[in-house]
């Protein structure tokens, strides 16, 4: 498992002592100066912040309050021509199919005007009070020379929110009626589809336009704290109106306008235009109506500034004084030790005879004697014990190797061939060959470690004569990936494995078997398998042949096969170390299998 270090720790690690001598000072200082002055501050601008979103939650639910009656006085209003008959009679006169193109009488426009004017009376904040027939002609308390009295509002928006209510009334957001001749004014309204007591069927409309001065009158004693604005939409999120500071800008008010907060009452921090906000929303259950109050929290913040400058000004002294200080102090100190370090470098470089003077009889003292001690032990360690070490496990190794390297005298055998073939025996003189190739490789002395393609001829030719000798009983299967044939393996590491797979697994089978011998890459590593079909071993041979390669001596229950096994182990482990070793595994009649797995190397002129 890879542990990754802290970036932080892996950089004080490298500071010199006299840095962190002097780091440390400073922090002791700098952390709990800079967190009384942190914590003093936050808790200072958060108490701010509590107060000035507790105030203003007070002051906008007061204003949808005092809309909400504002709003169900419209409502009542839109209401009362069901209760008048002559209203009512006008109409539906209207309403039939026969008069869709009649103008009505003076006397009906007469009486129209005076109820419309009776109900607008002594209410300025309507700007007029439309009912409209069902046949298109509005009757209204505007004066006639600034209202369209035929206009068609069928297709106009406001319209259809009326007829989609189907008789409920409706809040319309801010536009521009048409009906008016000065098409530029701004209104809100109040509407609601006229039906028939009677029959249920729709015969009219009636419109109240409100002005905007009823939201400017609402907040004309609300105080806008710099940079701020307080917006009305309704349950849509559709624009109402607008009320904020001279100071906005405009990229900030765009910002505050495109957002859609939910229909419910909260207080929500958000940063809107890169500038954090306290945005406080209040919303009504009978109007739907919501009022938010964008707060910047910059502007809550002006009176913290002045803490926060001092504490910084104060921070900036003591941690200037500290590290005067701290530099001298760290100096003295780290003086004798930086002596130490660099004496200790030139060691770390093999030049071992330092030694550095002792001054004092303090811990530094005492820490340079046990250093010149040190040098002398390494210096001593270095020329005798490594050395040493270094031959003894050379001498281990040949000593082992020199087992399975019998020096068998293949210039006799040579002889021997030589006679074969002048008598014309030419399968004994085939094994001779084969067996005198064997005894070449088996007795090379350059090659400690040799290429696979190597070790697999010397066992190919090894499998030849223990065909010739087998014959159709033994067969040999070779699997090897091509681009391992160059990797580097002990020498004789194979041979006593298939050997081994003959004689005690498929050779004494009156029907023989199969032998495989196959070399794979896993990853970094060579694993090398011989397998067989033979006999098998049981558990407890297993475990008896394992605990055989870890003894000095093989058990006398495996000692013919214990000798070769345990000298490969053996080999294995003094030339790559404990990682890698010989494995096996196998069941009764079901064969055995051998596996060695070793790291990948390519020859270099040092192998020989």
């Amino acid at each position: 498992m890879n542990h990754r270090r802290n970036p932080s720790f892996s950089l004080y690690s490298q500071l010199g002592l006299r840095s962190k001598i002097l780091l440390i000072f400073i922090l002791i200082l700098v952390i709990p100066l800079s967190l009384q002055g942190i914590l003093t501050y936050y808790e200072f601008s958060a108490s701010v912040q509590r107060r000035s979103a507790d105030y203003s939650t007070q002051i906008v639910g007061q204003i949808n309050r005092n809309l909400d009656r504002t709003l169900m006085e419209m409502q009542r209003l839109s209401l009362m021509p069901l209760y008048d008959t002559q209203v009512l009679t006008i109409l539906h006169k209207y309403s039939q199919p026969e008069y869709a193109q009649t103008r009505p009488s003076l006397a009906e426009m007469e009486k129209m005007f005076l109820y419309i004017s009776g109900s607008a009376y002594n209410r300025s904040e309507v700007k007029g009070i439309q009912i409209i027939a069902d046949n298109g002609f509005i009757f209204s308390n505007v004066d006639s020379s600034l209202m369209n009295f035929y206009v068609d509002v069928r297709q106009e928006d406001w319209y259809r929110r009326a007829q989609i209510a189907d008789g409920a009334w409706v809040i319309i957001p801010q536009h521009q009626p048409s009906y008016y001749a000065q098409n530029s004014t701004q209104v809100f309204s109040v509407a609601r589809m006229i039906r028939e007591p009677d029959t249920n069927n729709v015969i009219g409309m009636i419109k109240i336009d409100l002005k905007l001065d009823v939201f400017r009158q609402i907040l004309s004693n609300v105080k806008f704290e710099d940079k701020g604005s307080i917006l009305v939409v309704n349950d849509r999120n559709e624009f109402l109106f607008e009320e904020s500071s001279p100071t906005l800008e405009p990229r900030l008010a765009a910002a505050i306008r495109s957002t859609n907060p939910s229909n419910e009452n909260k207080v929500k921090n958000l940063v809107l235009g890169g500038r954090p906000f306290i945005a406080i929303v209040d919303y009504s259950d009978y109007s739907g109506l919501k009022v938010i109050d964008f707060i910047p929290v910059d502007s809550l913040l002006l009176e913290t500034k002045n803490l926060r400058n001092f504490t910084i000004i104060i921070a900036v002294i003591f941690v200037v004084a500290t590290g005067i200080l701290a530099f001298i102090f760290s100096y003295n100190l780290s003086s004798p030790l930086i002596q130490l370090k660099r004496k200790m470098q030139l060691i770390e470089m093999g030049q071992f005879d330092q030694s550095v003077p002792v001054v004092t009889q303090d811990e530094i003292g005492q820490l340079s004697k046990g250093f010149n001690r040190m040098s002398e032990e390494i210096n001593h360690l270095v020329k005798e014990v490594y050395v040493i070490g270094l031959r003894e496990k050379e001498a281990e190794l040949a000593a082992l190797q020199s087992q399975i390297n019998p020096h068998f005298i293949y210039n006799t055998l040579e002889s021997i061939n030589m006679k074969a073939l002048e008598r014309e025996n030419y399968e004994v003189s085939d094994m001779i060959s084969t067996l005198g190739q064997l005894m070449r490789y088996s007795v090379d002395p350059y090659d400690r470690l040799v290429l696979l393609k190597e070790e697999l001829a010397s066992v190919g030719s090894y499998a030849k004569i223990q065909q010739l000798r087998y014959g159709n009983r033994l067969h040999f299967i070779f699997d090897i990936e091509p681009e391992l044939e160059n990797a580097l393996v002990p020498k004789l590491l194979l041979q006593p494995l298939v050997e081994n797979s003959i004689f005690h697994g498929v050779g004494d089978r009156p029907q023989g078997g199969t032998i495989w011998i196959s070399a794979v890459r896993f990853e970094d590593d060579l694993l090398l398998t011989v397998r067989d079909d033979g006999i098998g071993m049981t558990e407890n041979e297993i475990e008896q042949l394992r605990s055989s390669l870890r003894s000095s001596l093989p058990d006398d229950n495996v000692q013919k096969r214990g000798v070769a096994l345990r000298n490969i182990y053996q080999r294995l482990l003094l030339m790559f170390g404990a990682s890698y070793e010989l494995q096996f595994d196998g069941s009764p009649d079901q064969g055995i299998a051998f596996t060695i797995t070793i790291p990948i190397t390519e020859r270099t002129k040092e192998d020989v």
